[in-house]
């Protein structure tokens, strides 16, 4: 066992980190609520304009986690996703209701006690059954000290860790809207057929895809990263028994044009933007973020390419979590 990860999870030395982080989320929510609004023992997990989100793979991770935890203590669940857009628009409930208008939801501190709890075990060496098991010991703790208040909780966590119980939990909760359906019978059936994945995070090294300040690289160097990383597409393609399409997706849409000279690769058109720094409320701006996961989630196999100074998304995992789909990470 990593000493690391015991200190901060079996010692529980991260909840007092947590309590201080989350005393300064109290500080987002006002204090001076009066009526009858009393939800004890509700659960909402919460992406909106308060706190920072993630993308999408991180707020279904977070979101299926919530769930868990509220199956197994018999909590009352519910999402509220509404930083510019509404995930029921894309994703609506299946067996569960987890659906709540934003407008009945009330911020303030009398009736309500947030909670932000990010995913650490990555970085403090751990396992995700390791954090897991002190989020449920924290969380459990947090609701029985405002046992008469209703929780929102701001999280990112991978409690759903192995792809049979996340893909368990994702049909359970998820199903796909008209619309968004729609756009993937579409894409399949411009596809024509089965496929591979192959997906590519270059956050803005070639200068298109705004997020945050990661930097741009040099002119001659993105030429560079640009054929090495197309030398290795046409390598995976090339060990393919049949003629298989690929699908490739990626943060990076001159990238994404720029394969459209491999006559066996497919990409799915569209504006690419992170939903975390998008202001834009269209329903097509954040429906290829839909599409392309779903997408994702039915290629026979999935591969993610990581080489300096790319970044290793989890974007594609989890889409090979939803349908439990064969995964593998190159590093080259």
């Amino acid at each position: 066992m990593n000493i690391l990860s015991f200190l901060v999870y079996d010692c529980n030395l991260l909840g007092f980190r947590y309590w201080q982080k989350n005393k300064r989320v109290r500080t987002l929510y006002s204090n001076s609520y009066k009526g009858e609004y009393r939800h004890p023992g509700r659960v909402i997990a919460m992406a909106n304009t308060l706190v920072h989100n993630g993308g999408l793979g991180d707020r279904l991770h977070g979101f299926i986690s919530m769930y868990m935890f509220c199956e197994k203590y018999g909590c009352i669940f519910k999402i509220n996703n509404c930083d510019t857009f509404q995930l029921r628009e894309y994703f609506e409930p299946n067996e569960v209701d987890w659906y709540i208008d934003p407008e009945e939801i009330v911020y303030d501190v009398n009736v309500t006690e947030p909670v932000k709890m990010a995913c650490t075990f990555k970085k403090y060496h751990g396992t995700a059954t390791q954090e897991a098991l002190f989020m449920n010991r924290y969380l459990k703790w947090r609701m029985s000290l405002k046992h008469n208040k209703e929780m929102h909780v701001y999280t990112n966590e991978h409690w759903a860790c192995t792809p049979e119980v996340y893909s368990h939990y994702f049909h359970k909760l998820f199903k796909p809207s008209k619309a968004l359906q729609d756009a993937i019978t579409k894409e399949k059936e411009r596809i024509g057929g089965k496929y591979i994945s192959i997906t590519l995070r270059f956050q803005n090294l070639f200068g298109d895809f705004y997020e945050g300040k990661y930097p741009t690289l040099p002119k001659e160097e993105q030429d560079k990263l640009r054929d090495k990383v197309l030398n290795k597409i046409r390598e995976i393609h090339s060990m393919q028994k049949e003629s298989t399409k690929i699908l490739v997706t990626s943060d990076s849409r001159s990238f994404l044009d720029f394969l459209k000279q491999e006559s066996y690769v497919y990409t799915i058109p569209g504006k690419i933007v992170h939903m975390s720094y998008s202001n834009n409320k269209d329903f097509d701006v954040h429906l290829k973020s839909f599409v392309d996961l779903m997408m994702l989630a039915d290629a026979t196999k999935l591969y993610l390419l990581v080489t300096k100074p790319m970044f290793h998304s989890g974007f594609a995992e989890s889409a090979s979590f939803i349908n439990n789909r064969p995964y593998e990470v190159i590093k080259f």
